[in-house]
């Protein structure tokens, strides 16, 4: 008795000293992120293109040039992936609920909070900095994955780098469904079918200011797919205008979320994760029963730990909000089903070590976009899911800093 007493005394000693090592990282990274962000500004925010921009620009050139940068690979992903869990613990649990989504990393007082409306009327919150210099400047729209939001670390701490030392203006939105967009209303996320449009409306926000030249956009996994359905939609929505970047996406949404809803092997790499996407969705159940009053609806929030999967709240919850079948989400969120004919700059990139989304996703969009000069699919050696920025930073920056210039209008 005395043994069991003495091993869960340390293990909860432990875990009070894991959680308060995170939460002073947190605190540490917030400061630290502020006072580069106003050394940057100090330093003087460029007025025009760091590079020369040809007059006439190919997909083959910049991506060809880009390839060209040095690359860590799999040196850097153990120091990475300690980075990114020490950078965004807890941040995923929280933005599961809506009193707490969005609470960490708080964006500087250069960024003002706004709502815009998706095309379907849906509310949205955004975090955008416009430069107040009178210079008109491009602009990107950055784009959370699933159960994130603007606030998380790899998309504020790229928005004010971009804004302060690269001299974009910068638009971080809260997709449907999740960040404080979830406290605005009950639309359910669609596996990046309606967010594409979320993401194109904040385009279209941004386009229609005098401030802004041209707009592109860049998102991770979730948004990832909803950046490439948002650049499959410019015939109807022509806002995008600066080209766009996908982070860690897929070819097939229904397949994603069988994946993601499916119980591996306790040794397989993706196990943890799964574990802690069924934690995340069990709290976000929770949190919806405060106001979803549908008996049926309400059976399945529920449902125990084990028996509410990602594939049956598409079914019971998502999908008939919408009032499309489950066949129809899945077609409407697949970007297998329109990359063939984008029309706009499009790098997807990949890593060949991704947990979440599986490599072999993009073997689909490959022979999809083989024709098509616009897209270039990048697979990198290592990069797990959506970890570039902690892998090798300097890469990362590289790589979003000149593609964006380069499709930008000065």
């Amino acid at each position: 008795m005395r043994f069991i007493f003495k091993t869960v005394r340390r293990l909860a000693v432990a875990g009070l000293l894991t959680a308060s090592l995170m939460i002073g990282g947190i605190l540490a990274t917030h400061f630290w992120m502020r006072l580069k962000f106003h050394a940057m500004l100090q330093k003087g925010v460029p007025e025009g293109p760091h590079m020369d921009v040809p007059q006439h620009r190919a997909m083959s050139d910049i991506t060809g040039s880009l390839r060209e940068v040095p690359f860590k690979g799999p040196a850097g992903t153990i120091p990475g992936l300690g980075r990114a869990a020490l950078m965004n613990s807890f941040l995923l649990m929280l933005n599961a609920n809506r009193a707490t989504s969005g609470i960490m990393y708080p964006y500087p007082e250069e960024f003002e909070n706004v709502v815009i409306e998706s095309f379907d009327g849906t509310p949205l919150t955004c975090a955008v900095g416009i430069h107040k210099d009178g210079k008109a400047r491009p602009a990107i729209v950055m784009s959370h994955g699933f159960m994130g939001s603007k606030n998380d670390h790899y998309i504020i701490d790229t928005a004010l780098r971009a804004y302060a030392e690269w001299g974009f203006n910068v638009l971080g939105i809260d997709l449907r469904n999740f960040g404080r967009s979830q406290s605005l209303s009950h639309g359910p996320t669609t596996a990046g079918w309606k967010e594409s449009e979320d993401l194109l409306a904040a385009a279209k926000y941004l386009s229609e200011r005098s401030e802004v030249t041209s707009v592109g956009i860049t998102g991770f996994s979730m948004g990832a797919g909803s950046t490439m359905m948002a650049a499959c939609k410019t015939r109807e929505f022509p806002y995008l205008t600066g080209g766009a970047i996908a982070w860690n996406g897929y070819a097939d949404a229904g397949r994603m979320v069988e994946y993601i809803s499916t119980r591996p092997p306790v040794t397989h790499q993706f196990f943890p994760v799964y574990l802690g996407f069924r934690v995340m969705h069990k709290i976000r159940r929770e949190d919806m029963k405060g106001y979803i009053d549908d008996p049926e609806q309400l059976t399945y929030l529920d449902a125990g730990f084990n028996k509410a999967d990602f594939t049956t709240y598409i079914e019971q919850i998502a999908a008939p909000h919408y009032g499309v079948s489950t066949e129809e989400f899945f077609a409407n969120a697949s970007p297998r089903n329109f990359l063939a004919d984008v029309e706009v700059p499009l790098l997807i990139v990949h890593a060949e070590d991704d947990p979440i989304c599986p490599a072999s996703e993009m073997d689909e969009l490959r022979e999809i976009t083989k024709n098509n000069p616009n897209v270039d699919i990048w697979m990198l050696p290592a990069g797990n899911h959506c970890l570039f920025r902690y892998l090798d930073k300097a890469w990362y920056d590289k790589v979003m800093r000149d593609f964006f210039t380069y499709w930008a209008t000065w």
